[in-house]
Order: C-alpha cells, then sequence, then structure tokens
C-alpha cells in the first residue's frame, strides 16, 4: 500500500510542477518515477531502464550534493553523461535521510515551496514502506500555539508538551529567529494588516518542511521561528536564506527586513526566553544600525553584546555635540561614521561623499566640541560606546 501511494504522490507533483520527477535511495536504486515528459534526458531514461543510477552519475550527484543533503541542492548539467540541470531535495523522516527526490531543470522559489511539501509526503511514505517508525507529526497550528506560549510567557507546561510534540529535541541545539520589518526612520515598524495575515498564514506552513524547522509565531511588530541545527555557520546558511526568502514574499514590495538568530540552547523555559531576547536583540539593531548585517546573529553583533548590559549609561559624554545646533546630527554621523571604520580618511570621506579636507574640518571641530583628542584610543572607545549605547535606548522590542 504505501509503495502504490508513494507512486501516487509522486505522480501528483511531477502534474502540478509540469516536470519529470523520480525518487532513489540512499544508496543509488531508483524507487519510484514519473511519467515521461519532454524534460527527459539520457540519465532519466537509463536510470527508468535499469532501475538504478549509473555509476559516471551517481558520482556527479555525490561530488555536489553530497552523500546526504540536509537540504534542496541545485546540480549543473553534465553534458558528458548526457545529463540535464537538476535539484535534489533530501526526503528525511525523523532525522533520517530515507531518499532523494529528483526534478530535472532548475527551480524558482515557486517550485521550491511546492517540491518541499511534496517531498514531506513523500518521506512519510518511504518510512512507512520501509517500516521505520513513523510517530505523527502535530498539526502545524498547535506546534505554532506551544512556540508562542513557550517564547512570549516562559510556560513550563508548553515546553514539556514541546519536548513530548518534537522527540529528540531536547537532545539538539535549538536557535529562535526574529523578523523585524524598518520604517524609512530606520526604526522598527508594526507590520500592516496585509503583512500580519501573510505571516500568519504563510510562514510557518512554507516553512514547516525545511529540516529543523519546528514552528513559529507572529506578533504585531515581530515575527519568531524556532529551528533545531548545528554551530557552524554553513549549517545556519541555508535555514537564514530560507526564512529570508519567505519572509520577502509575505512582506509589501521595497521592505526592509532584518533577521536576528540566537545562540544555540538546549530547550528549556529559562534558556528559550533568553534566546528570544538575543534574536529580537540581534533583529532590531540590525535596524537601529545599518553597520550591522541584514541578517545578523547574535554572536556576531560585537560591543552590542556588552552595551545591552550596561546598566549605568555614559550617554552624557556626547552632549557638547547634542548642543551644536542644526549641525549636530551631522556631526554626530560623522564621528560614528569615523569610529566605525577606525579612523580611516580615506574610508570615511568616501562613506560620507565628503572632500577630506571638509572632513578634517567636521573632526576638528568635534575635537573642539569634545574637547578632546580624537586619536586616543581610550577617548575614542568612550565616544564609540555612547554612540552605540543610545542605539541601544532606541530598542522597543523587549
Amino acid at each position: 500500500m504505501p509503495e502504490r501511494q508513494l507512486q501516487e504522490q509522486l505522480d501528483a507533483l511531477a502534474v502540478e510542477l509540469r516536470r519529470g520527477l523520480t525518487i532513489d535511495s540512499v544508496s543509488g536504486e531508483l524507487l519510484a518515477y514519473s511519467a515521461q515528459r519532454d524534460d527527459a534526458d539520457q540519465v532519466r531514461i537509463s536510470s527508468i531502464l535499469t532501475r538504478h543510477v549509473p555509476p559516471e552519475v551517481r558520482e556527479w550527484e555525490l561530488r555536489h550534493a553530497g552523500s546526504e543533503p540536509g537540504e534542496p541542492v541545485a546540480l549543473p548539467a553534465n553534458p558528458e553523461i548526457g545529463m540535464a540541470a537538476r535539484v535534489c531535495v533530501p526526503l528525511r523522516w525523523n532525522g533520517r535521510t530515507l531518499g532523494r527526490l529528483w526534478m530535472v531543470g532548475s527551480s524558482d522559489g515557486l517550485e521550491r515551496a511546492v517540491l518541499l511539501r511534496g517531498a514531506d509526503t513523500l518521506a512519510e511514505l518511504l518510512a512507512r514502506a520501509a517500516d521505520v517508525e513513523v510517530r505523527p507529526r502535530p498539526p502545524r497550528r498547535e506546534l505554532d500555539r506551544l512556540v508562542r506560549r513557550l517564547l512570549e510567557d516562559g510556560q513550563v507546561e508548553a515546553h514539556d508538551r514541546f519536548v513530548a510534540a518534537v522527540p529528540g529535541v531536547v537532545d539538539r541545539a535549538v536557535r529562535v529567529a526574529a523578523i523585524v520589518a524598518a520604517d524609512d526612520a530606520g526604526a522598527v515598524r508594526p507590520w500592516c494588516p496585509a503583512e500580519f495575515s501573510a505571516l500568519s498564514g504563510s510562514l510557518s506552513a512554507d516553512l514547516r518542511p525545511l529540516d529543523g524547522f519546528l514552528g513559529a509565531c507572529v506578533s504585531r511588530t515581530y515575527a519568531l521561528l524556532v529551528v533545531a541545527r548545528g554551530d557552524c555557520a554553513e549549517d545556519l546558511r541555508p535555514v537564514l536564506s530560507e526564512i529570508d526568502r519567505v519572509a520577502s514574499r509575505c512582506l509589501a514590495a521595497g521592505t526592509r527586513f532584518t533577521i536576528g538568530v540566537s545562540d544555540g540552547v538546549s530547550l528549556g523555559p529559562r534558556s528559550a526566553r533568553d534566546a528570544r531576547a538575543q534574536a529580537l536583540a540581534a533583529a532590531e539593531l540590525a535596524v537601529l544600525d545599518p553597520e550591522l548585517d541584514r541578517l545578523s546573529r547574535w554572536s556576531e553583533i560585537g560591543a552590542y553584546r556588552v552595551l545591552l548590559d550596561v546598566r549605568d549609561r555614559i550617554d552624557d559624554v556626547l552632549e557638547p555635540v547634542d548642543e551644536a545646533g542644526p549641525s549636530a546630527a551631522m556631526l554626530l554621523t560623522t564621528l560614528e561614521t569615523y569610529l566605525d571604520l577606525a579612523g580611516d580618511v580615506q574610508k570615511v570621506a568616501a562613506r560620507l561623499s565628503l572632500h577630506r579636507s571638509s572632513l578634517y574640518y567636521r573632526l576638528d571641530r568635534l575635537a573642539r566640541l569634545l574637547r578632546a583628542d580624537l586619536s586616543d584610543g581610550m577617548i575614542r572607545l568612550e565616544l564609540h560606546a555612547a554612540l552605540k549605547l543610545r542605539r541601544v535606548a532606541r530598542r522597543t522590542l523587549k
């Protein structure tokens, strides 16, 4: 029965995509294939006839997709072996790769989303066919409700139910990601009604097939997601890329938005709240400070991690510049850029589109207003910290 259902699902997916699809096992055995289409190449025909992936094709696949790809991979064409370009989607269930779904040709964003949704169903059918333990997955909306209660309220009950619903999550490094949008003034803005509706309806649904995605919730001014991935940047890059792609489709055209990611934590009520705070801080500070990456990890926001814990503000060190009249904002921007770029006059002039003589004039005025030597390292540190503390003080997401 699972084999027949597997074939039916594959055929239905091929019709929806209008592409030729095949499924092979991790060892290269052909498990299923859709009806022949005009996009068939020599490799597809040979695999169907022999019921096995030819060695030279297998070598090409492993070179580009690896033995157990965690994410969809695009393979380039190889005319020497009669192979057109392909997209490989791993079929994973309960953390185990059971096979690979192949689509002839390249894919756009919509096709990729369809492939990922189809792969989720095909992976479950493969698991049943192989007598792999198939635990029923909790409904998406139930997981999202647990995510909200865990992250927003820190409920112990929500944590216990979440752990029960996602077996093995306590043994994995869990991260929280936050998405926020920026207004024209460089501050976080709330979602408009259409954006809120799109994020609430599509964010979790579209990302659920993503390996490691656990759930999401949407608030008035931010969206939070929970993912279980490794510690290295390579593990996080495809996750951030997919979150970025889905979010951009949900938001109004031209919207600048940022994504903040926490450190990996062992899931618990307290650690979940801490990870939430890290993700929100990284995302919001990336809005407030253009020097930070738009896809910002807590571990990479530098001195802001220290400044967020500072209780005794040193904001008054900038008071002489604040009192400089209409030119105060321009002088503060010049000072922060100068310090951000480690005093490199050439880079600062280029960043601010200034002639060097104009920059030197501004720096001299700043030195006189502050009564400070801008070449002194300790003075630079104090001024730089004061400027960054002002950005921290503008935070609204807690």
